[in-house]
């Protein structure tokens, strides 16, 4: 069967019925306001980071929680129709017994995001902000370039260097420069 793929007429926005019907082209990465936003793939390096934090939570939560990797798709709001994509999403099993077909579409108790080399500040800023609105519980955003982690709840804000210890959640923790000493 081949895939629904249908450019966007030029002024179109899309619409929670264009993604139930697969007719957002795959190369979208996320939909804000209905507006779709293209971004270059992920590096190996993103990769490889993304996979040992992936790894470190799924080995210590996995009995309590779905721990989901690779541009896991949220959908923050159906109208607009405002669709991010997530790095690593851990959800309570209480609140989500198995992974959806499609987007998840409640608020995760914990989002990870590695910044791109590509990502600017009001991109991330954006994505912050929408996360916290829509109720994620704690953000991690790994800063590689900038050796920084940044930690977000619903009592605040707190940046991280390198060389402290950082955690994820349930007990899970890292220090991001011992994880970046092993590929220099």
């Amino acid at each position: 069967m081949k895939e629904a793929v249908l450019e966007r007429p030029k002024g179109k926005v899309w619409t929670y019925e264009d993604y139930l019907s697969g007719r957002i082209p795959r190369e979208v990465s996320e939909v804000i306001d209905g507006k779709e936003v293209r971004k270059m793939p992920a590096g190996a390096f993103h990769g490889w980071l993304e996979g040992i934090i992936f790894a470190r939570l799924f080995e210590k939560l996995q009995r309590q929680y779905l721990v989901l990797v690779g541009e896991v798709a949220l959908l923050l709001s159906r109208t607009p129709l405002h669709l991010r994509g997530a790095d690593i999403v851990v959800v309570s099993k209480e609140r989500l017994k198995s992974p959806p077909e499609g987007a998840i579409g409640i608020p995760p108790d914990l989002v990870v995001e590695i910044a791109s080399p590509d990502d600017t500040l009001p991109y991330i800023l954006r994505k912050m902000n929408d996360y916290k609105a829509w109720g994620v519980k704690r953000q991690v955003w790994i800063l590689p370039k900038d050796r920084e982690v940044v930690v977000i709840t619903p009592e605040g804000l707190k940046t991280y260097s390198g060389d402290e210890e950082v955690e994820l959640l349930g007990g899970v923790k890292f220090k991001l420069n011992a994880l970046l000493k092993k590929v220099e």
